[in-house]
């Protein structure tokens, strides 16, 4: 029963793995995740250098190598795709994590006794917000995933060829992987934050599911995460418009009708999906989008 001791079934040991966004926030936590859990070599890809150098220095057993990157450009990822294949012949697992949430664009919120704002303010709050804004905010969180899984094909394609060839009843250890991390922003429709994020996150939910179509006959699977409120620089805000500081992890921090587990997400939480999903257990699983939101879109108020 060896094969079932969860040291075999969540074992992501000398696996390769490329995370972008992996300075801060939900990037971090999954380097740090992996990195205790004895992969062999971990890239992080981001454009601040000095995040990078911090997280790597969060984390236990010296497998994290930072590169500078900026995924909205295809010489920058060039030459970070360059810089990996210089150090690994293959990569097992790409994390396409990067993202931003951009301006606030949203309605403005009714009034105290229910009314509505007049449409022309409506108009003028969001009309003002520049075009370069939203395009900014598809451009990091769609098409700066979508080239970034590109990007890194070759080496998700030679760690399939290292691959053990079948046995018969013995299970083989799992295919290429790449994760996109989108939100459960990408599901509400009640626009709590912003249109650009929003819209961008049911996006890259979608092209999770184009892509496993896509690369299934390469047998490089593609799955999702979408996190409902995790903790980071990027949420921050949206904590903070809560009233709640810090991570909010302990029972009781959220109200229920915002989240059923009345609490925020912990890096346990988000630690144990990707070991799970890295893992050989989690060799079955391909274009899955995984939600850990502690039940948030079961409830989606309209506003924060």
């Amino acid at each position: 029963m060896a094969h079932l001791q969860a040291s075999n079934l969540f074992s992501v040991k000398d696996r390769v793995v490329v995370i972008t966004g992996g300075g801060s926030g939900l990037g971090r936590i999954m380097t740090k995740a992996l990195d205790a859990n004895e992969v062999s070599k971990i890239f992080i890809l981001g454009r601040r250098e000095e995040a990078l150098q911090e997280t790597a220095a969060q984390t236990i057993n010296g497998t994290v190598i930072p590169i500078q990157c900026d995924i909205t450009s295809k010489e920058s990822l060039e030459a970070a795709y360059n810089a990996v294949a210089a150090q690994t012949t293959h990569v097992d697992l790409l994390i396409a994590n990067s993202g931003v949430m951009g301006a606030q664009m949203k309605p403005p919120q009714p009034a105290e006794d229910g009314s509505l704002p007049p449409l022309s303010q409506v108009r003028d709050e969001l009309f003002n917000v520049p075009m370069e804004e939203f395009n900014n905010v598809m451009n990091v969180n769609v098409t700066g995933a979508y080239y970034t899984v590109l990007a890194f094909l070759p080496l998700l394609e030679a760690a399939n060829k290292r691959r053990p060839a079948p046995q018969q009843n013995v299970l083989a250890p799992p295919t290429a992987q790449v994760i996109i991390t989108s939100s459960i922003a990408g599901f509400m429709r009640k626009v709590p934050y912003s249109f650009a994020y929003n819209a961008s996150k049911a996006a890259t939910t979608h092209l999770v599911k184009m892509l496993s179509t896509a690369f299934a006959y390469y047998n490089i699977r593609v799955n999702g995460i979408t996190p409902g409120l995790y903790y980071s620089d990027m949420s921050t805000e949206i904590f903070q418009g809560s009233g709640i500081q810090g991570p909010a992890i302990s029972d009781g921090s959220f109200p229920k009708e915002m989240v059923p587990a009345t609490r925020g997400g912990s890096e346990e939480d988000f630690a144990g999906l990707i070991v799970w999903l890295a893992s050989n257990s989690g060799g079955y699983i391909n274009g899955n989008i995984l939600v850990t939101d502690g039940g948030r879109i079961s409830v989606v108020p309209a506003v924060y």
